[in-house]
């Protein structure tokens, strides 16, 4: 197998097209750098076009750094899905695989030789993105935090994520003699990849998470019940039509699972969405997975209740009266005290997922679905009739 592998080495180093793919993984993070740059100097509240100096405080440095740097996992993966495809698939078309037959290699050493060497040529790229991000950064004055080395470890990640699609694209085209069907095949998995990491993400909240938002809420609308600030049955009705399957809707039953059992969901848990976060306002590197917010703006009950409670209800206005000696009450000095937020489950366990155990889960899943990919692919290539 040593020397097939070797021989795969060499011809990548020689593919025109593996170059091209490592210059835009070089090109392109330089150019997202000096975009966010531009955005950063930029002042949009003048009428004309004009720039101001570049301030960057630490946290938006280690955002930077991140968005930056991990974007390989959202923008190679068309690029080498088309460049594993065309290597393996001329091998075929070539008569290179039968050659190989012929001088006595077993399939296993065909097939484990593709996949090493795919593996590798990939991780490369993915490190000649990463080092780009850096150097962009550096250059471009917005300077490089990679959160005390911690970066370093959810980057790992990433790259193993990555892998999975390279395994699946090598697996599908050894088994596909003609070069067009693994083509179509391996662009439309990165692209629904793609779309199904921020589908995913919108369902990633686990059940007893929900169920201690709920039993929570519930206990403060309850307070709010003794001390006659609302009618009880206001509060059972709303504590019915918002319980748990308002919040585990039908789509989270359909995607939850499949976002348990695959890393598909990596982009949204570990924000890394890029120039969207930046325009929305939400740009920041996260310390833990926050499920609290998510529940808690879902909730349309936070926000429809106050309505119905005494201090609303019993407010009226007498329209004869002078408006200037109409005293509105305000409404925060009765129901402070019940007012919720995000902030009111921080202390919830279920609330909360470090990212040193979610780096393990999202490891561990990778390499688990390579396995399973890439021992399917052999099984499949070994009994392919290759003549």
């Amino acid at each position: 197998m040593l020397k097939l592998i070797a021989f795969e080495f060499r011809r990548i180093s020689k593919s025109i097209f593996f170059w091209i793919i490592a210059a835009l993984s070089f090109i392109w993070p330089l150019l997202t750098a000096g975009f966010y740059r531009l955005i950063l100097t930029l002042d949009l509240f003048s009428d004309k076009i004009q720039f101001i100096p570049l301030s960057v405080t630490q946290d938006e440095r280690i955002y930077f750094t991140w968005v930056i740097s991990v974007a390989f996992i959202t923008t190679l993966p068309t690029f080498v899905a088309l460049f594993t495809c065309l290597h393996i698939g001329r091998d075929y078309t070539d008569g290179v695989v039968r050659n190989k037959i012929i001088s006595g290699h077993s399939r296993a050493d065909i097939y484990f030789s593709y996949m090493i060497t795919q593996i590798c040529a990939h991780v490369v790229l993915c490190l000649i993105y990463m080092l780009s991000a850096f150097f962009g950064l550096a250059i471009t004055g917005i300077g490089v935090d990679t959160n005390n080395g911690e970066m370093f470890a959810r980057l790992g990640v990433a790259i193993a994520v990555f892998l999975v699609m390279t395994v699946t694209f090598t697996a599908l085209s050894t088994i596909f003699r003609k070069r067009a069907a693994p083509v179509i095949l391996c662009i439309l998995i990165a692209y629904v990849s793609n779309i199904a990491a921020s589908v995913f993400g919108l369902y990633s909240t686990p059940p007893k998470a929900v169920e201690d938002y709920i039993k929570i809420r519930n206990t403060k609308y309850e307070l709010m019940v003794r001390d006659g600030v609302i009618e009880e049955e206001t509060v059972k009705k709303y504590e019915t039509e918002y319980g748990k399957n308002s919040l585990l809707t039908f789509g989270w039953h359909v995607f939850y699972p499949a976002y348990l059992i695959s890393p598909i969901g990596f982009e949204s848990d570990y924000g890394a969405a890029g120039v969207t976060s930046l325009m929305g306002g939400s740009a920041e590197y996260p310390q833990n997975m926050d499920f609290a917010q998510k529940i808690f703006y879902k909730d349309a009950s936070q926000f429809d209740i106050w309505y119905e409670t005494n201090v609303f209800k019993n407010f009226e206005i007498d329209p004869d009266a002078d408006p200037d000696s109409i005293t509105i009450p305000d409404p925060a000095t009765s129901l402070t005290k019940y007012y919720m937020s995000p902030d009111t489950f921080k202390r919830v366990d279920s609330m909360h997922m470090s990212y040193s155990t979610l780096n393990l889960i999202y490891l561990g899943k990778a390499i688990a679905w390579m396995v399973v990919i890439g021992g399917w692919g052999y099984i499949v290539f070994r009994k392919k009739n290759l003549f």
